[in-house]
């Protein structure tokens, strides 16, 4: 109980003992815990440190546990916070004794890349600039950490490859990440797995190759790498086509054939851009075919496009994505 206040469990039991009966000698106490009068009066003495414990002609009583507590948790705040500092300043003096202030190590296996990439998020202040491309070693699934630092604040864009918007549920998935407030966009050939926190710390993922090389990951530091990548990723965030993907009640129907454009039909269209076939956008909207070949048609017919080259560019010029 009183572990995570740095007690041992002696010392833990030795106070609760003090509060809940008598007050004692070491011997007395030794024998009422049953353990040595020797490990009963060093307990003891590290209780008195805090506050826990005060002795009075040899024999220890405990103090009032409300106060004593309160007095413990604050010494031990204090505590964390100087080992915080200490470490800070340890690490920025190891940095400082290099120029380039670079740092990369090599991270095996997906399970390893996986409890990585949490940690590295988790880590994550400002912002966090990612790549996503297959292969991929599983089915979507959820990611708390990515929408719980949305919720607090942090800045997340992605550039998704177009075939990662191939994989089944991928418009839900991503949709639920934008909703929340993930800026993605995506491009033809994203050239790799990568992501960046607060532009201090980037992780590059590789896959696996012939079924006998494990995945394997680089974990970068240091400006000098880091704003490489950062460059990189700006080259290519400038060149990708926006995905508008947040989840819609939206029904496609001739009654709102001339509200245009409705959250559906950006949706229709922002898969559309990336060049994915009406087939493949039916199954990532969870339409028929025949739904979205429908509503291109209405929106050709509104915007006065004979081609989808035509809709295209009256979309790139209107702003509708």
């Amino acid at each position: 109980m009183l572990a995570a206040f740095g007690l041992t469990e002696l010392e833990e039991r030795v106070y609760l003992e003090l509060v809940s009966g008598q007050p004692g000698t070491a011997s007395e106490l030794a024998r009422r815990l049953a353990v040595s009068a020797n490990e009963v009066d060093r307990a003891v003495r590290t209780l008195e440190r805090p506050g826990l414990v005060h002795t009075v002609d040899g024999r220890a009583e405990a103090a009032s546990p409300d106060l004593a507590i309160d007095s413990l948790m604050m010494q031990r705040m204090r505590e964390l916070q100087e080992a915080r500092i200490g470490l800070r300043d340890w690490l920025q003096r190891q940095r400082a004794t290099d120029p380039l202030d670079q740092g990369i190590h090599m991270v095996v296996g997906g399970s390893a890349i996986n409890r990585t990439f949490d940690q590295f998020l988790r880590g994550a202040q400002d912002e966090v600039l990612g790549f996503d491309r297959p292969p991929y070693t599983a089915e979507f699934h959820e990611n708390p950490t990515e929408l719980d630092l949305l919720s607090r604040g942090v800045r997340f864009r992605v550039v998704y490859d177009r075939r990662a918007l191939e994989r089944p549920n991928a418009s839900s998935h991503i949709g639920a990440l934008v909703a929340a407030g993930e800026q993605a966009r995506v491009a033809l050939d994203v050239p790799g797995k990568l992501a960046v926190a607060d532009r201090r710390v980037a992780l590059l993922s590789f896959p696996g190759r012939s079924g006998t090389i494990e995945p394997w990951a680089l974990v970068v530091r240091g400006a000098t790498w880091v704003d490489v990548l950062v460059a990189f990723f700006t080259e290519v965030w400038e060149r990708a086509t926006p995905l508008r993907l947040s989840p819609t009640t939206d029904a496609i129907d001739d009654v709102d054939r001339w509200s245009l454009p409705t959250a559906t039909d950006r949706q229709i269209l922002s898969l559309l851009m990336t060049g994915l076939p009406d087939k493949a956008v039916a199954s990532q909207l969870g339409m028929s075919l025949r739904t979205v070949q429908r509503r291109l048609r209405q929106l050709m017919d509104v915007t006065g496009s004979a081609t989808r080259m035509q809709l295209g560019w009256f979309v790139a010029r209107n702003d509708w994505l």
